[in-house]
């Protein structure tokens, strides 16, 4: 459809919009139906609904032409390990253009992977739900955040909503879980405490895959960087959102990318949004115009949405701290190379323990995507505390929002994280464990954070100072870090802590 005269083909008016259906995005939506406010979520990716035969998403990694968005070639460093040595290939070829599952950024630095569709990053996580340590969480976090506050109620109320629970001990017997086991054994032999993982899985589910009466999904590692065709993966799509749904408060509107956002000078905000099919083509043009806006896009969209607003004059009274701060939230990947034990059949996920070091600030866990059928390869996914951060500018030049982030920045990340790995397996070598290191060169971001960080760019509850009406809800919010840990639980509690002290400016 072609836009009429001003590029426009509609208008409509609400009273709350919220862009993105991620964690936060769901999360706000979620309390203010319950609160009796009406709300619009506009989400750029496509609906995932799980289906009892399956096949709802694509299988990592395969030339599916779902699995990416919108055809974006990527750059990856070549000799990657499995699964990720795939992800060059992919993204050099030539895919139809679709909406997919995975959107990749590629940066000269770094290469950063979020996901697309209702449910946002947590259709692709690997639902992993830690709670940071305290003493790490005041080195990241500004004082004014009441960790004492968010221990006893907003991490409880995170994980109950988030349908969290506790991997189940009886399936560690299952020969699905072997290296499981085996790296539980590792780390008591290591002298580290071996944490139980809090995930956001239905393990009832997960047995019914290992009966056979649910179609293999989590149980053979096909859930991180994709869906989960069983069900057992809690996107927040099925948990926050689709209770936000069933009030009839929350109407979800997939497929609706934002372009453009602006206050006009009633003091409305305005949304311009190209209405997509599923190859991308856009169907029409829509202004939507709204009294409260939340940006709820990601650590990658939400900033890049606001520094090109502030330097366009859209919303000129951003102050300086928004696009600062970005951080890869200390993203590792090293790789074991078992070499102790044959190689047998495919190994299943979710990861059962993580380990920390002394002072919390790194942590490991056992194969987010585990071993695959035929190899002695086990990704081995760590999380650190960066050094420095990177920054969101506006280039007037090309008109868009590039990101400044420097090597280097995420060294003792990457040091505490291998050095948890070498006390993990310390026997290398022809009979032991290699351990390898393959994107020490150009990490590989799976959690990207920042931008409009909470206390700097907002007050301490989300509102973007200069705008009134403005909120920033997701992981924009997290300065860079979650303390070194999986993010989605800390986000959830600090958009619950935000959304305690706010919801008087939607109800009021």
């Amino acid at each position: 459809m072609r836009a009429s005269r001003g590029g426009v083909d509609r208008e409509e008016s609400h009273r709350v919009v919220i862009i993105g259906s991620g964690v936060g995005g769901s999360i706000t939506a979620f309390r203010l139906a319950r609160a009796g406010v009406d709300n619009l979520v506009l989400e750029r990716g496509r609906r995932w609904p799980i289906t009892p035969g399956g096949g709802t998403f694509p299988w990592f990694p395969s030339l599916d032409k779902r699995l990416l968005w919108l055809d974006r070639a990527v750059p990856v460093p070549p000799r990657l390990p499995w699964p990720v040595s795939t992800l060059g290939s992919l993204t050099a070829s030539v895919l139809p253009r679709s909406t997919g599952l995975l959107d990749v950024m590629a940066h000269r630095n770094l290469t950063v992977v979020c996901g697309a569709g209702v449910g946002g990053g947590t259709l692709t996580y690997g639902a992993i739900l830690p709670q940071p340590g305290p003493d790490a969480f005041h080195r990241v976090f500004p004082a004014g955040i009441d960790h004492e506050e968010l221990d006893r109620l907003h991490f409880p109320r995170a994980r109950r909503r988030l349908r969290a629970a506790p991997f189940p001990d009886d399936l560690l017997s299952h020969p699905r879980y072997r290296t499981n086991k085996l790296w539980h054994t590792a780390l008591v032999e290591a002298g580290l405490p071996a944490e139980k993982v809090v995930s956001g899985f239905d393990f009832d589910v997960i047995r019914a895959e290992l009966t056979g009466t649910r179609r293999p999904s989590a149980t053979i590692g096909q859930y991180l960087f994709t869906g989960c065709d069983s069900g057992a993966k809690l996107s927040v799509d099925r948990t926050y959102l689709a209770e936000a749904e069933a009030t009839g408060r929350t109407v979800v509107r997939p497929l609706h990318n934002v372009t453009d956002i602006s206050q006009h000078h009633d003091g409305r905000y305005h949304v311009d949004v190209e209405h997509l099919d599923v190859h991308g083509r856009v169907l029409e043009h829509i202004r939507v115009v709204c009294d409260r806006l939340v940006l709820a896009a990601g650590g990658v969209h939400t900033p890049r949405m606001l520094v090109t607003a502030r330097a366009t004059g859209a919303l000129p009274r951003l102050n300086e701290f928004v696009g600062t701060q970005w951080g890869t939230n200390g993203d590792q990947m090293p790789v074991l190379v078992d070499n102790s034990h044959p190689a047998g059949a495919h190994q299943g996920g979710p990861p059962a323990h993580l380990a920390r070091n002394h002072d919390d600030t790194a942590m490991i866990t056992h194969g987010g995507l585990s071993r695959p059928a035929g190899t002695r390869v086990l990704v081995c996914p760590g999380i650190g505390i960066p050094d420095r951060f990177g920054q969101w500018t506006h280039c007037p030049l090309t008109g868009t929002a590039h990101l400044w982030w420097e090597r280097g920045s995420d060294t003792t990340a990457h040091r505490d994280v291998l050095d948890l790995m070498r006390r993990t397996a310390p026997n290398t070598g022809p009979d032991g464990a290699t351990l390898l290191d393959p994107f020490a060169a150009h990490p590989l971001v799976l959690h990207p954070l920042g931008g409009a960080v909470i206390g700097k760019a907002t007050d301490l509850h989300g509102r973007l100072h200069g705008h009134p009406g403005l909120y920033c809800l997701d992981s924009a919010l997290m300065p860079g870090s979650t303390a070194a840990v999986n993010p989605a639980l800390t986000i959830a509690a600090i958009v619950e802590h935000c959304l305690d002290h706010i919801m008087s400016d939607f109800t009021g």
